[in-house]
């Protein structure tokens, strides 16, 4: 999902529900749910990112102190926690196109 987001194609792969089964940097699995609405779709996204996220920054929580620019092990850990992040901020701007898609049909 992070490779779309760097090319700029999850939100036409995910209107298009073209986006494949991805593994996340803490190894999740993030599949294209089977829903027929691409709102529906989107939302189920939406919490994926937001579970993936949720867990990156309880392992940067965790990582060994001090938690500061000094310590590669928490940059590391809160790195990923920030990509995680942007994962999430584009599966929530692709929520919010489908459903603005699902307002003009």
């Amino acid at each position: 999902m992070n490779a779309e987001i760097d090319r700029g194609t999850l939100l036409p792969s995910l209107l298009a529900g073209s986006m494949q089964p991805t593994k996340s940097p803490d190894g999740l699995v993030l599949r294209r749910p089977k829903s027929s609405s691409k709102v529906d779709t989107a939302k189920q996204l939406v919490e994926q990112a937001k579970h993936a996220a949720d867990i990156s920054l309880v392992r940067a929580k965790a990582a060994p102190k001090p938690h500061e620019i000094t310590n590669p092990a928490f940059v590391a850990l809160f790195e990923a926690h920030q990509r995680d992040k942007e994962t999430l901020f584009a599966a929530m701007r692709a929520l919010d196109a489908a459903r603005l898609a699902a307002e003009v049909e």
